[in-house]
């Protein structure tokens, strides 16, 4: 299995008081910065990967919302997932504005479907070539399509736990979407017939950890990176592994998301069991020559 190797260099920690996940990181559009959440403290922060011995730096406080996938939109402004909730959990998308002074402005975008359904747990995005943005509902089962300018999304895709979720561009147009259903621990690979509509199944890939599969991020030639429970993996196009690496050797920590800095690094966010979560860290990769 083991076609290509990679490793990992721990950057940053955070530790109690408080419990910590760290999640959704997005490079933003000039490659220079990467943003990522404290999910559990509905925390941004930024991060410089070129000085990875300086700390990220907190940029804004969703609090007492959790907070999870961030995505960059064609307008600039930084698309969140937050929701808020154990037992019956209520969520939405925001849109923040960096660049308002003296601090970021945070707006609502949208909080309902077209059958008037309330989100649950938005956890992850991805935005298509028009601005639209696909995203999923963890505890909703639903994957949705929220088309810019409109008040509601639509549901294109019901799964059991939809998590992570990324476009495959081609020609600047979404190709195809793959999705991780952690439910079944299964990443699934779909065409896309047109903007929110989704087509036959592709390729599908089965991991044997229970809720296994997280975040997902695709490389510049074409393997799609897998945040699992165990480890990362790389996986080729037909969604078989060709590598795999644990973010430690000994006592690691669990991988929750991963966006690419460039060919060969990229940001892994991860945390510890869900029974002790007092600490999270925050790794970058690399895929060796």
């Amino acid at each position: 299995m083991q076609d290509i190797q990679f490793n990992f260099e721990r950057v940053w920690s955070i530790e109690p008081p408080g419990k910590h996940l760290l999640e959704g990181p997005v490079l933003s559009p000039d490659g220079t910065r990467v943003y990522f959440t404290d999910c559990f403290q509905g925390t941004i922060y930024e991060f410089d990967p070129n000085q990875p011995t300086v700390a990220p730096t907190e940029i804004y406080s969703y609090a007492p919302y959790c907070c999870n996938g961030l995505q960059f939109l064609p307008n600039g402004k930084l698309a969140a997932c937050l929701w808020k909730g154990t037992i019956w959990p209520k969520g939405m998308l925001h849109e923040l504005d960096l660049q308002h002074k003296p601090k970021p402005k945070t707006e609502l975008r949208i909080s309902h479907s077209t059958t008037g359904k309330q989100f649950r747990h938005p956890n992850d995005l991805a935005v298509d070539e028009a601005g639209g943005v696909y995203f999923t509902d963890l505890r909703g089962g639903h994957v949705y399509y929220y088309a810019c300018g409109d008040t509601q999304a639509k549901s294109c895709l019901e799964l059991d736990k939809p998590n992570g979720i990324e476009l495959q561009m081609v020609s600047g147009k979404a190709q195809s979407l793959y999705v991780a259903d952690s439910g079944t621990s299964t990443v699934l690979h779909y065409e896309i017939k047109s903007p929110g509509v989704i087509g036959k199944q592709i390729a599908n890939q089965h991991f044997k950890i229970k809720h296994a599969v997280d975040g997902l991020a695709l490389s510049s030639d074409g393997l799609l990176f897998v945040a699992e429970k165990g480890a990362v993996y790389a996986l080729d196009a037909q969604l078989d592994p060709i590598g795999r690496a644990p973010l430690m050797k000994d006592d690691p920590p669990i991988p929750s998301n991963i966006c690419f800095i460039d060919e060969k690094r990229f940001v892994v966010t991860s945390y510890r069991s869900f029974l002790c979560p007092n600490k999270a860290e925050l790794f970058i990769g690399t895929i060796e020559d």
